[in-house]
């Protein structure tokens, strides 16, 4: 499954994050064992381990819009079983080629923060007060399936923390399941709390100062998660992980940018000085990656259809934004106002469906193809809605883990998700409305006449777009607006 991390102004796509560490790892010839040493004053780490013995040896070199990150790996060096060098040559940055197979490698990764603070999320970095590190760029990549999994073991200088900690009891070693999905965090300063809802727990990680304490992001997950499992009807995991940290660069306070992997969040914000204007900075974004921890990451889904687990994300989680009182409708209505125009000021917008959008997202597609799904995630809902069905989107939902849920016993076959949403939307809706079809057909949005028949206007006279709701409202109009949010007094519940 894909991460995805979404900046202030728009979505950018990444991945998921996580240390979901389990028992004690033992030796098999598909699984590393590495010990990482962290220096945190060097902005590097050393990394030895062993594997499967093989003559060809590559690092991930990009990761959704993070480019160059092969070369960040120096010293490159490998043994056979009597500890004697084996030579080998650099094809490219991060690729290796040995004269015979070998297993046990040595090198350094050089981890200064990326140039773009929106990055920083996304992979791995280190300062001397803190750091993320991502096995995925940092491990060597898989031979095939070997290596899915691994055997870590931390060493770091003193008054460092790494989280999860390990425990004094376990010399082998924790077993990583998923080098994909594994972040760890590590500092002089590591805060830990606890917030459970509905039988699920979430472990925050925090480090830096805010103008809001650490109870209130806690209440923030308690409320999140309450309103997500309530749309469910399930929980994604027993256990997952919410990181917290400042940039590791200079950012400007209203900035933010955060990424989902598996059962784990990781979330980086600048500091507004107001505690009140701080709380709603963080719930934009805190929101939206919860979510993830059902959509994507607990269904067994596969294949490029983030226009559905990142577009239609930013709707759902707006729509619970408002439910909670952490956005008024009227800011509601500002959010698809300013993804209009996002989707008008991309030239490529129509070039492509949603589905063909996604494949090309990161390989010259259209850069609107999240702000165009969010937009038609609210007409689906409007439609639905007027058509008498008063649950509208969130019946996909259900169906959608009632169908394509991961279960514990890790035995599951993927499905497309292209195939298994599209295929929901149009057992229950006619493929051949404007909406649906611009999943599969590149067609155009015209949002002005599609909002009309629900009362709600669309001014482009401006700068900017705006969405209000009209002065005189038919009964039905109000009735489903009231649905989204709607309140005369204030527009907001």
């Amino acid at each position: 499954m894909s991460i995805r991390a979404w900046t202030r102004n728009h979505l950018q796509l990444a991945v998921l994050i996580g240390f979901v560490l389990g028992s004690p790892a033992s030796a098999s010839a598909q699984q590393l064992e590495v010990t990482i040493k962290v220096s945190p004053g060097s902005s590097r780490v050393a990394i030895e381990g062993r594997g499967a013995a093989r003559s060809q040896w590559s690092f991930i070199d990009s990761y959704g819009s993070v480019l160059g990150l092969a070369s960040r790996v120096q010293d490159f060096d490998l043994f056979d079983e009597a500890n004697q060098p084996v030579r080998l040559r650099r094809l490219a940055p991060g690729q290796f080629e040995s004269e015979k197979p070998a297993g046990h490698f040595k090198y350094e990764v050089k981890l200064s923060p990326p140039a773009m603070p929106a990055d920083a999320a996304m992979v791995s970095w280190l300062t001397p007060e803190r750091g993320l590190l991502m096995l995925r760029d940092l491990l060597p990549l898989p031979a095939g399936k070997d290596h899915s999994t691994a055997s870590v073991r931390f060493a770091a200088a003193d008054g460092y923390t790494v989280l999860p900690r390990q425990s004094s009891a376990q010399t082998t070693g924790f077993l990583v399941p998923d080098i994909a999905q594994a972040v760890f965090a590590v500092g002089e300063h590591l805060r830990t709390a606890r917030a459970t809802e509905s039988g699920m727990n979430i472990d925050l990680i925090a480090d830096g100062q805010w103008a809001f304490a650490d109870d209130d992001v806690l209440e923030l997950v308690h409320q999140v998660l309450r309103a997500d499992g309530q749309l469910f009807g399930v929980v994604p995991a027993k256990n997952a992980t919410l990181i917290l940290f400042p940039y590791p660069q200079n950012g400007s306070a209203t900035q933010w940018s955060a990424e989902t992997r598996g059962t784990n969040v990781t979330l980086l914000t600048g500091k507004i000085p107001s505690k009140v204007g701080a709380l709603a900075q963080l719930s934009g974004p805190l929101t939206h990656e919860l979510f993830h921890l059902w959509v994507p990451n607990a269904l067994a889904l596969e294949g490029d259809y983030d226009w559905f687990y990142e577009g239609f994300t930013m709707y759902e989680a707006a729509r619970i934004a408002v439910r909670l009182n952490l956005m008024t409708f009227q800011q509601f209505l500002n959010a698809i106002a300013h993804a209009y125009d996002l989707y008008l000021n991309d030239a490529a917008r129509d070039r492509w469906s949603l589905v063909e959008a996604s494949r090309r997202r990161w390989t010259g597609g259209s850069s609107s193809v999240y702000s165009k799904s969010m937009l038609i995630a609210f007409l689906i809902d409007l439609k639905d809605r007027e058509t008498g069905n008063d649950r509208g989107l969130d019946d996909l939902y259900q169906k959608l883990f009632a169908k394509y849920e991961v279960h514990g016993d890790g035995r599951l076959e993927l499905k497309d998700g292209n195939d298994a949403v599209t295929a929901l939307l149009g057992s229950q809706r006619p493929m051949e409305s404007a909406a649906t079809a611009a999943i599969n057909n590149p067609l155009a949005i015209d949002l002005v006449r599609e909002l009309a028949p629900y009362g709600l206007l669309v001014d482009k006279s401006g700068a900017s777009t705006r969405v209000t709701v009209a002065e005189r409202l038919t009964k039905r109009q109000r009735d489903l607006l009231r649905e989204l949010g709607y309140n005369a007094a204030g527009h907001s519940r």
